[in-house]
């Protein structure tokens, strides 16, 4: 699997860790102005569809859950490559 961001390319899991080292950014973890509910958002670079999602953790957790947010939502997010552009990375 190639990543979306950047040349990096292996295997799913591999690129999973690199998406979570290296572009950590992409998954936005914040808490709603609104609501007051802790919120993560990301976007596929390459169709631009997004995803945003409230979570059921108390804002107060926010740093404390932040990675683990990022990587469920980078998990969902490989699925989501490999079932809608697969063949834009010749897999």
């Amino acid at each position: 699997m190639r990543c979306p961001f950047c040349d990096f390319q292996a295997h799913r899991m591999d690129l999973h860790t690199h998406l979570l080292e290296d572009h950590e950014q992409e998954v936005r973890v914040f808490i709603h102005k609104v609501t007051g509910k802790m919120v993560y958002e990301y976007t596929c670079p390459l169709c631009n569809e997004s995803w945003r999602k409230p979570l059921k953790k108390r804002p107060a957790a926010l740093q404390e859950y932040v990675r683990e947010i990022r990587m469920v939502a980078f998990d969902v997010f490989l699925y989501h490559l490999m079932d809608r552009h697969s063949e834009d990375d010749g897999e």
